[in-house]
């Protein structure tokens, strides 16, 4: 080897001593940054013609995609259980449990047992008073409940425009990284920060939606929901788009919609959970708590024996009959008969005669207080729709009503409590990969220093020589 070439040789083992210096500098210095991923350098030999062996370093981020992936889909699954309590929270605290005196299951319980007093004191006026007050607080309750519930379909449908901004904000940043990433060479250290950037971007859209992605030959990242529907490629970004309305999803011609057959979307993450409820969850509980305001007011007109076919009984549709058409949102438009409030020009004892007498009837008749308590205690018609069963007293489905809406919450903390043990438990994994040991970068720059005096050594004795060989001429 000539003098020339091993100048060359040790200069470029000085370089590869200052970009691996520089490397590790860069690991201790990020050790605490959020998304960094622990560098190491691989070095490589070369022979360039008449250059001797020289030295290069190619710069690898420490990364497990398949452990990176599984992270994100625990984080998609703790985020999404984590918005439904988000929604429901406001109108579960109105609904109340089922012992709570707020409760609808409550409100007919008092009802009920008002219903029983009066059989035993059909004149009292007191007594009269008792039951209606209950009535009202029974349709209040429902009211409340229904006014509450539109407000969190209301606030749902907000924050699914919010987040399907945020993902398409973000598919537009990953195809924009793409974009930088092709102009780096690979192995460096521009190409790894760019990578810890797309990664970064990635971990903050897991939260909101699942994906799965592949590396392609170019650097550039393709990403895609997992029922295969493409979201980047390169420097393209699809745009998602998205109904309020009903939580559909599409991106360009292709429907999305978490949990539709034949669609190609995905099942875990905020856009997901958001998107069922406002498709099924929500349009379900209202339509449970309109099949309750539906049975009571049918139920009371149907066991009210003076009036006739299309007359208001005891509850009324904003004081009109039952209409079939109508029944969208019953329990917010549930009200008293005007014809028992007093307030309002009616009369007491029309709870123990009826909603269509004209004047009191006799001080001591039961009868038709008996048929309204028929009312309540026996099995009423509940349509199969509405999920709670079909066959049941108007308390026993007020009851499951009120459970089976808090259980949504109930199950949703389960989920994201148990979405969050996962997480946990892949992110200490993947810091034990990606993270940073302060110990061994240390002694890794204490192996650079020796190698950079090995290094310097060599020149100034190739430099030695040169000045020897000049004075000898």
């Amino acid at each position: 080897m000539s003098i020339s070439a091993a100048f060359n040789v040790s200069r470029s083992g000085l370089r590869a001593t200052e970009e691996r210096a520089t490397m590790v500098a860069g690991n201790i210095a990020n050790a605490s940054t959020p998304g960094y991923a622990r560098r190491d350098a691989a070095q490589t030999s070369g022979t360039p013609a008449g250059q001797g062996s020289t030295v290069e370093v190619r710069i690898a981020r420490q990364v497990d995609d398949r452990l990176a992936a599984m992270t994100r889909r625990a984080g998609a699954e703790a985020a999404g259980a984590t918005v439904t309590g988000e929604v429901l929270n406001g109108y579960l605290g109105t609904l109340g449990n089922p012992g709570d005196e707020i409760s609808p299951a409550a409100r007919v319980a008092e009802f009920q047992t008002s219903l029983d007093l009066l059989v035993n004191a059909p004149n009292s006026a007191g007594v009269q008073r008792g039951v209606l007050l209950n009535a009202e607080s029974l349709v209040k309750s429902l009211n409340t409940a229904s006014q509450s519930l539109t407000t969190a379909t209301a606030d749902a449908a907000e924050e699914f425009g919010r987040t399907v901004g945020t993902v398409n904000a973000a598919l537009s940043g990953i195809a924009q990284l793409n974009d930088q990433i092709q102009l780096e060479v690979p192995g460096t250290q521009g190409e790894a920060d760019l990578r810890d950037r797309i990664g970064r971007a990635l971990d903050d859209l897991g939260r909101q939606m699942q994906f799965d992605t592949r590396w392609e030959s170019d650097g550039t990242l393709t990403l895609h929901t997992t029922g295969g529907a493409e979201l980047v490629r390169g420097s393209d970004a699809a745009a998602i788009t998205f109904d309020p309305q009903t939580g559909a999803l599409q991106t360009g011609n292709i429907d999305i919609t978490p949990g539709v057959p034949g669609a190609r979307g995905f099942s875990e993450g905020r856009l997901a959970e958001l998107s069922t409820l406002l498709s099924d969850t929500l349009p379900q509980m209202g339509q449970q708590l309109d099949e309750l305001a539906r049975v009571l007011v049918q139920s009371f007109e149907a066991a009210d024996a003076s009036i006739g076919p299309g007359q208001a009984g005891l509850f009324t549709d904003a004081g009109a009959a039952f209409d079939p058409a109508q029944a969208v949102g019953l329990a917010g438009r549930i009200s008293i008969n005007d014809a028992v409030r007093p307030e309002a020009g009616g009369g007491l004892w029309r709870l123990r005669d009826g909603m269509g007498a004209a004047t009191p009837g006799d001080a001591g008749a039961t009868a038709q207080i008996g048929a309204f308590i028929d009312a309540l205690s026996a099995p009423q018609g509940f349509a199969p729709g509405a999920g709670l069963g079909t066959n049941r007293t108007i308390g026993d489905y007020a009851a499951t009503l009120v459970g089976a809406h808090q259980n949504i919450r109930v199950s949703a903390e389960a989920r994201a409590e148990g979405g969050a043990v996962k997480l946990a438990t892949f992110e200490d994994s993947r810091a034990g990969i990606e993270g940073v040991n302060i110990d061994t970068e240390l002694q890794k720059l204490l192996e650079i220093e020796q190698a950079y005096g090995a290094n310097s050594q060599v020149l100034t004795s190739l430099t030695s020589m040169i000045d020897t060989l000049l004075d000898a001429v």
